[in-house]
């Protein structure tokens, strides 16, 4: 049956939807239908459905359906392998052309010929015309209640029909249009994408600074190598092992530092990258002129964006070099030591002295002193070194040294 705004539902459908209704409207346009209803017989519908029936009892084939329409143009394009599939119209009844447009309201898929005529009738004009093939038809139609999406709940976040604003699961909640709807989400997506430019800014300048610091790290074993080589220098052969053993140190050091800055410059990489990736993906979600398909795509990249953790981490590397106060103190305590091995040396001479004793042992609270007890002849220079419970002398024996 045919309303007068000229949309076609089933007589019982209608008649149940409308009498429901305090005031009569079009379930798909909400065109006001009167205080009267007014049924009228869609002839051309009706003659349509009576040829498929007759075609289909003739011949004991598939139903001319799109689907059967589909699959036999498919057939005719070849099985290749990435082919785009053909959907026919579902208005022609000889030989379906290729469909070019698909109505959402009129809920056929209509090649050139029938477009145009579609388009000629005045209540066409606000139908709403996609590409065919642009998103399954399911997607964009109601699970609940089988009509056009064409409304937004702002509280849930999701695309419904005019039926869940009104008597559905959404009824009370904050309902717009979907073009408003639209346009308030490009207003956020503007916003995260300011917030996503600063991020990456920020990563593009820390990651900067991390080559500065990588720079400063080999200066600094640089520096630190050539000012420790002139202190080894200063000690010759005595300290050379040290020298050895400090510069292996420092080169552990900066591996293990430039291991670290490497880390984290491939940490922030990846999180430009990310930041780079989602810029390109909410600018093709911002160009999308299909509303439909920027809801779907809207939900899944700003929650993956929201879950994205693109925090530019501080990572400065200072610049190192030997402490100059500390290097004045250790000249200072290195002569100090010079000069203190010739007071030694001085004193060891003034204390080359003679010692007359008796030889004797005592122990004392489990530890033991061991006395080295000479003859007057015996001279005592001066102790070498200590070896765990033995003392060593150095001593003078009929002018001749031993141990």
């Amino acid at each position: 049956m045919a309303l007068s705004c000229g949309h076609n539902f089933c007589r019982l459908c209608i008649e149940e939807a409308l009498y429901s209704q305090a005031v009569w409207t079009c379930p798909t346009c909400m065109a006001d239908l009167g205080v009267t209803l007014e049924l009228h017989n869609n002839f051309k519908l009706r003659n349509i459905v009576e040829a498929f029936k007759a075609i289909a009892s003739k011949a004991p084939r598939k139903a001319i359906t799109s689907t059967a329409r589909r699959e036999s143009l498919q057939q005719d394009e070849g099985s290749e392998k990435g082919k785009t599939d053909v959907v026919p119209c579902e208005q022609c009844l000889d030989e379906p052309q290729p469909a070019v447009k698909a109505c959402l309201i009129c809920e056929v898929s209509l090649c050139q010929a029938h477009l145009s005529k579609h388009n000629v009738r005045d209540f066409h004009q606000e139908h709403i015309l996609v590409e065919v093939g642009a998103g399954k038809e399911e997607e964009r139609r109601c699970r609940d209640h089988g009509k056009l999406l064409e409304c937004y709940c702002v509280r849930e976040k999701k695309c419904i029909c005019v039926l869940c604003s009104m008597a559905g699961a959404h009824k009370g909640h904050e309902v717009i249009t979907m073009k408003e709807g639209h346009d308030k989400e490009l207003v956020k997506l503007s916003s995260i994408m300011t917030d996503l430019r600063e991020s990456k800014s920020d990563l593009v300048t820390a990651l900067e600074e991390l080559q500065e610091g990588e720079n400063q790290i080999k200066n600094n074993t640089k520096t630190l190598t050539s000012d420790l080589k002139k202190l080894f220098r200063s000690i010759k052969a005595e300290l050379g092992k040290k020298q050895t053993m400090i510069l292996s140190d420092i080169r552990s050091y900066e591996e293990a530092d430039l291991a670290l800055v490497t880390k984290a410059r491939k940490e922030m990489e990846q999180k430009r990258d990310l930041a780079e990736q989602n810029l390109r993906a909410l600018q093709m979600l911002k160009e999308q002129p299909d509303i439909f398909l920027f809801f779907r795509d809207l939900k899944v990249v700003t929650d993956r964006i929201v879950s994205l953790d693109l925090v530019a981490e501080d990572v400065k590397v200072e610049a190192m070099q030997l402490n100059d106060r500390l290097m004045t103190q250790y000249e200072t305590q290195k002569k100090k030591f010079l000069l203190q091995l010739d007071y030694l040396l001085d004193d060891l001479r003034d204390q080359n002295r003679v010692v007359d004793e008796e030889e004797e042992v005592r122990k004392n609270n489990n530890a033991w002193d061991f006395f080295l007890l000479l003859s007057c002849s015996q001279k005592i220079l001066f102790p070498c070194f200590f070896h765990e419970d033995m003392m060593y002398w150095m001593i003078q024996v009929f002018h001749s040294l031993c141990f």
